[in-house]
């Protein structure tokens, strides 16, 4: 079982400021560091989001837990009794967890592209490219495509640009685990929210996953 999370951010400042009390110092120091409030807000919601859950299903603090990166930063927790992943854009902060695979997870805000089709022959295989440039809206089929590859990278922990991209092709749309790269499969997710898009990454195809949402508020 893979459990998705979306979470909205749109809460009142109480509320961020109780979400910011479930993290470490060193968390709340870093999503101080941004210079637009509502980066800061993602940031703190991401990080809340994450220790409440984990801590729900491990039935522990969450301020107890102990969440190292890996070598290319990926966060992961101490003794990985469960593996998760957060992504966060807009109004929307989206999390899984497994424990049965490591997870990927990337959910994107549709915005205005400078060059879509340009971006789409950098970074997507010859088939991605031919959906795209067939699509009635680019647009939107650049960002289905996109949040799949992006899960997939996350889920390997290596980074957007570690590797090629244009050297392996997502399923379109589909969501239902599908291999992809690596032993790597990533199905498409419904943020339930027009102009977002979103998918997931993992190791085992066979699992189910469940999707539900929240608001930030639901976390306290």
């Amino acid at each position: 079982m893979i459990d998705v999370c979306f979470v909205d951010v749109n809460v009142s400042n109480d509320v961020i400021d109780a979400l910011a009390n479930l993290l470490t110092t060193a968390e709340r120091a870093r999503a101080d560091r941004y210079r637009f409030p509502d980066d800061r807000r993602r940031s703190i919601v991401a990080r809340a989001a994450t220790r409440r859950l984990l801590a729900r299903y491990l039935g522990s603090d969450p301020l107890t837990l102990v969440i190292d990166e890996e070598k290319l930063g990926k966060p992961v927790l101490r003794g990985r009794e469960i593996e998760f992943n957060a992504s966060h854009s807009g109004d929307l902060v989206a999390l899984a967890f497994a424990r049965e695979t490591a997870v990927g997870i990337d959910v994107e805000r549709r915005r205005k592209l400078s060059d879509t089709l340009a971006l789409t022959r950098r970074y997507f295989s010859a088939d991605e490219v031919a959906i795209v440039e067939r699509a009635a809206d680019a647009g939107d089929a650049f960002f289905a495509i996109w949040t799949a590859k992006e899960a997939i990278v996350k889920a390997s922990g290596k980074g957007i640009g570690s590797g090629d991209l244009r050297g392996f092709t997502v399923p379109f749309r589909d969501p239902q685990l599908r291999p992809v790269v690596d032993g790597w499969s990533v199905a498409a997710l419904d943020p339930n929210r027009d102009g977002y898009y979103a998918a997931v990454a993992a190791r085992d195809a066979n699992l189910r996953i469940a999707v539900k949402s929240i608001t930030a508020e639901g976390l306290l």
